[in-house]
């Protein structure tokens, strides 16, 4: 399953570190670690918030890969 971890730079519920090692865990290798500068936990209501959109519209919208080993 394709996943993606966003993190914001102040989010103080998980540690950077935390979320590294879960990351690592985690099976697929669909999968994009995201740390948004100037954002804290609730990131759709930030002053930084359209970063969150297309950091998302990004992963939702990105190619299958041609060649996958």
């Amino acid at each position: 399953v394709p996943t993606i971890v966003m993190r914001g730079q102040w989010d103080g519920i998980a540690s950077f570190d935390d979320l590294v090692r879960f990351f690592e865990r985690l099976p697929s290798p669909e999968k994009q670690l995201v740390t948004m500068p100037g954002i804290s936990h609730a990131s759709f209501q930030q002053k930084n918030y359209l970063m969150v959109y297309h950091i998302l519209w990004s992963f939702f919208s990105q190619p299958d890969p041609l060649y996958r080993g």
